[in-house]
């Protein structure tokens, strides 16, 4: 059996050209050299080096192994490196699908901050429906996925998050000098509202049939960010995810405090039968805390 401490001897005494030279790179006695020299003959059953007043000169063999040598150690000391870079979670591949209106706006700084000081890490992301984003994950296709409204799937694990909604509104708005809106103030005003489709949707309608107001869906869109810029734009007063909210206040959206607390929820999707690896974690701990702030 070949240890690769006779082959890191090997490599040494072949580049230094002396024994006393690769104890001093291997950082072991002299003799220690020459005890690993000779066993790893004893192994190879043939002569690696000639000794000549008290010289080793490498034999035609050892001259035909050392290219090979070289490259065999070079692999494990990439192993080793890829290895330690794994384990300390700056190496690896993660896969994750999400929301559209998600990937267009929280998702690519959360990526942006977390690759930064993981130059080995690469990222796929892929973008569609809930329901899509559910499929994929229960065919374990990716590591993580970003819906909403999930239902619950014997191959999938999720974390439930509740995120703070917030009434979005142009400068120009009748209501945009109120801190606080509610539904009996936009009663029977232009609405921009997600479609029928999305269940958020219908929590709305419902918390202004119980304020005895009157939903005015002038818009319906599918994404929040639709909705924020038609907002910007004068068509209506919408309610939206406070990320996204965040995304457009800095460009002369106004953002105002919505009464009743109305969640958006968002779920966390894991593959049940695909083990978690360190990298993605690691991703899922820098996720959670980029949302800490938008989390009712």
């Amino acid at each position: 059996m070949i240890r690769l401490r006779q082959l890191e001897a090997l490599r040494a005494v072949m580049s230094t050209g002396s024994v006393t030279a690769a104890a001093d790179v291997l950082g072991i006695s002299q003799p220690a050299v020459s005890r690993l020299i000779a066993s790893l003959e004893k192994s190879m059953a043939m002569p690696l080096f000639e000794r000549h007043r008290g010289r080793l000169h490498p034999t035609h063999e050892a001259k035909f192994l050392s290219e090979e040598v070289e490259r065999a150690i070079s692999n494990l000391e990439h192993i080793s490196r890829l290895s330690e870079d794994i384990r300390n979670q700056k190496a690896g591949h993660l896969r994750i699908a999400c929301l559209p209106g998600f990937a267009t706006s929280l998702m690519p700084k959360v990526i942006a901050e977390f690759l930064k000081e993981r130059e080995d890490v690469t990222i796929s992301i892929q973008t569609r429906s809930s329901v899509r984003v559910r499929e994929w994950i229960a065919a374990q296709q990716y590591d993580i996925g970003v819906a909403d409204e999930f239902e619950g799937h014997t191959a999938i694990q999720h974390e439930t998050v509740n995120i703070r909604t917030e009434c979005v509104l142009s400068p120009l708005h009748p209501l945009a000098a109120q801190k606080v809106i509610r539904p009996e103030d936009l009663h029977n005003m232009p609405m921009i509202i997600q479609d029928q489709e999305n269940r958020f949707h219908h929590r709305l309608k419902r918390t202004f049939e119980a304020a005895g107001a009157e939903l005015n869906a002038r818009v319906e869109v599918r994404q929040f960010a639709t909705a924020c810029l038609l907002a910007m734009n004068d068509v209506g007063a919408a309610v939206v995810s406070s990320i996204d909210a965040a995304e457009y206040a800095g460009r002369g959206l106004i953002v105002r405090q919505f009464k009743p607390e109305l969640p958006f929820t968002l779920d966390l999707l894991y593959p049940k039968y695909h083990p978690r690896s360190l990298l993605l974690q690691d991703f899922i701990s820098h996720f959670k805390e980029r949302l800490s702030p938008f989390i009712m």
